[in-house]
């Protein structure tokens, strides 16, 4: 009598996550023209109904496709796509950021101009909602830690957040206007061993300030964070051999840092 035949086993594949399946399905109706350029994308409920997701599931749905250069966030309007030679725009940004030494002083002085102050009025005027959506903010920003270009996303979604906690009505537009050379300027460092840790670390800190409601510590905690943001910057290989590339020399301490104030 002979043993019945053994039958192999059907290899195991992982799963794709709902996330990466509604990303893909966007993708592809944005690809296809069915949305096409200046189409607003459905509600995020509309879509949560639409593919029995969750609205997080949806959110990092739509992170996925903002990083891509595919769709942008429109403040109170939802997401808008965007036209087809902006996609991909986030690396072209990078190159830039990496090879224009003054855009990058330029940004990071900027932004130290806004967003200090922003923190501190954040930290005055925040309301309740506010406050809970920079906690989900921070939440969402820990799920992406291991995704640098996803972080990235959630790293802009973050201090946008503090920008409308400001209570100022122009302040997000104007934050809005460099927000895509900020995410890039991010990408450039957010591989680096210990980088997204650190920067949420100072996220939560700033977070934890404007939720005492304390307005010098919110600022200061926001001037640590961008301060060491940039000192990681202009240290990283790439930036430092562009530098030498423009006959520019090793690239300086960021100016402001306080004396024996360090940024791993």
């Amino acid at each position: 009598m002979t043993s019945p035949e053994k039958t192999q086993a059907p290899r195991w594949r992982k799963p794709p996550r709902l996330y990466e399946e509604i990303a893909r399905d966007l993708a592809a109706a944005i690809s296809q023209g069915q949305l096409q350029p200046g189409d607003f994308l459905p509600t995020e409920l509309a879509l949560a109904e639409k593919y029995e997701a969750s609205r997080t599931a949806v959110r990092e749905a739509l992170t996925v496709l903002g990083t891509r250069g595919m769709i942008e966030a429109i403040h109170g309007r939802g997401s808008r796509v965007l036209p087809r030679h902006r996609w991909q725009l986030l690396d072209q940004l990078v190159r830039l950021v990496r090879e224009d030494l003054e855009v990058d002083r330029s940004l990071f002085e900027l932004r130290r101009i806004l967003e200090i102050e922003a923190a501190g009025l954040a930290a005055e005027r925040a309301t309740g909602a506010q406050l809970k959506a920079l906690r989900e903010a921070l939440a969402q920003g820990r799920v992406c830690a291991e995704r640098p270009e996803d972080w990235t996303a959630c790293d802009s979604a973050f201090h946008h957040l503090i920008a409308e906690a400001s209570g100022n009505l122009l302040l997000p537009q104007v934050m809005e206007s460099i927000a895509m050379l900020a995410r890039a300027a991010a990408l450039s460092t957010a591989r680096e061993p210990g980088a997204i840790g650190k920067a949420m670390e100072y996220h939560e800190g700033i977070l934890k300030r404007v939720a005492a409601r304390d307005p010098a510590g919110a600022r200061a905690a926001m001037r640590s964070h961008l301060l060491g943001v940039e000192r990681r910057f202009l240290r990283s290989p790439e930036i430092q051999a562009a530098a030498r590339r423009n006959g520019a020399g090793p690239r300086q301490e960021v100016s402001g840092s306080r004396k024996g104030r360090t940024e791993s």
